[in-house]
């Protein structure tokens, strides 16, 4: 007869506080309700957050476990940990940051991307490819769970800190885990059967360009190029799988071996979760991290027009500002557009009888602030705009280069 049982959570602020919770799980039968008392928990990483969301939904899943929470604050609550959104439930204008998130589909992975995509580009002033950096290898580390983890969904959070310009991503699955599926490589694979005795191993095997468990199918270049990309960035990643774990941090790399970590199951999931901070102030090439001739910037195409003409919709940008922190969104989504190597953008004006007060300031105003007003003037032009709309602008910056502030 199944059983109620209650436990309390450590605080989310280091893996082993979910490690506990999974040792405790193996004394609950199936069918068991258990009340989780997360009192304690007050820190919300994106590492120990999204890996506690994938615990839950494994023992819900197969071992048909089912969970209420008891004194959870406010703020951990809006993270939806205990019950991860649903990408179905993303608006087309959502910031999807500081929430956890179960995908289980390519289209999701590809959605959920986006959408953090845009987070990134509206909360942040990135520098020279920052952005299709963290688009390259974000979809690359999403799309593992189908490709190698055998995990049925992946769940991701994402936290911007805007102060420190950083940005901090986790992925984790509750699939067979990097060591299995390296043990398990495809006949004609280019793993090295020498080299994944330990789980530690195995992950450092797994980060080198070229290596993949999928045999001729892939081409080995996810987890080298994120390995890559966070390193020409001076970044940090970790990649924790099983019982081993790898880490760069502070320009070095390490790994460690721990084999009293619990499993969910020793045969088929051994878990992975993927963490890495980006330092948005820092510049990256993924074409570089890649080993490849320099590409096009796939950020920038969205608004390339022709070759090296690169337009935006101002009646579509326009149409977000609504509020001081809306206009610092669309301000800084073209400054990310000129860092990322646009030298000149044309602002599509045709659509809007009457700019408003709050875009022509807190968005052009602000804007030649920032850049000063002759590489403004150089780089920023207005297209289609009535002589009223002109005679606004106009006046909103030269009233805002007076303020200057």
């Amino acid at each position: 007869m199944p059983a109620i049982a209650r436990y309390a959570m450590r605080n989310l602020n280091a893996m082993s506080a979910v490690d506990h919770l999974v040792l405790a799980a193996r004394d609950w039968d199936a069918g068991d309700h258990v009340v989780l008392d997360m009192g304690r928990v007050r820190t919300t990483w994106p590492n120990t957050t999204a890996y506690f969301s994938s615990v839950l939904a494994y023992l819900r899943r197969e071992r048909g476990i089912t969970f209420a929470v008891d004194h959870l604050h406010p703020n951990q609550a809006k993270v939806r940990l205990v019950q991860p959104g649903s990408i179905g439930d993303l608006g087309p204008l959502a910031h999807p940051t500081n929430t956890v998130w179960e995908y289980s589909s390519e289209e999701e992975a590809h959605k959920i991307a986006d959408h953090f995509m845009t987070s990134l580009t509206d909360m942040v002033v990135c520098q020279a490819g920052v952005i299709d950096a963290f688009n390259w290898c974000l979809f690359e580390v999403l799309d593992n769970v189908f490709q190698h983890s055998q995990a049925t969904s992946g769940f991701v959070m994402m936290q911007v800190h805007i102060a420190n310009r950083t940005c901090v991503i986790a992925v984790t699955d509750s699939g067979r885990g990097i060591h299995r599926a390296m043990v398990d490589a495809a006949q004609g694979s280019s793993v090295d059967r020498t080299r994944v005795v330990r789980a530690d191993a195995a992950i450092a095997h797994a980060l080198e360009q070229g290596v993949t468990s999928k045999g001729k199918l892939n081409q080995g270049n996810g987890l080298h190029g994120l390995r890559r990309a966070v390193g020409i960035n001076g970044g940090q990643l970790t990649v924790q799988s099983g019982r081993g774990t790898w880490r760069y941090e502070h320009g070095a790399e390490s790994t460690s071996l721990d084999m009293n970590r619990p499993l969910l199951d020793r045969n088929a999931s051994h878990s992975t979760t993927i963490d890495w901070r980006l330092d948005c102030a820092r510049p990256v090439s993924i074409n570089e991290a890649l080993g490849r001739p320099e590409q096009p910037s796939p950020f920038l195409e969205t608004i390339e027009v022709s070759a090296h003409h690169y337009r935006i919709d101002a009646a579509e940008l326009e149409a977000l500002v609504g509020s001081r922190a809306q206009g610092t969104e669309v301000r800084n989504r073209i400054l990310n557009y000129l860092a990322a190597g646009a030298r000149e953008i044309v602002l599509d004006l045709r659509g809007i009888p009457i700019v408003s007060s709050s875009f022509a300031d807190e968005v052009l105003g602000k804007l030649a602030l920032e850049l000063g007003e002759l590489e403004y003037r150089r780089r920023i032009f207005l297209d289609g705009a009535s002589a009223t709309n002109r005679g606004l602008i106009e006046r909103a910056i030269e009233l805002r280069l007076q303020a200057g502030a």
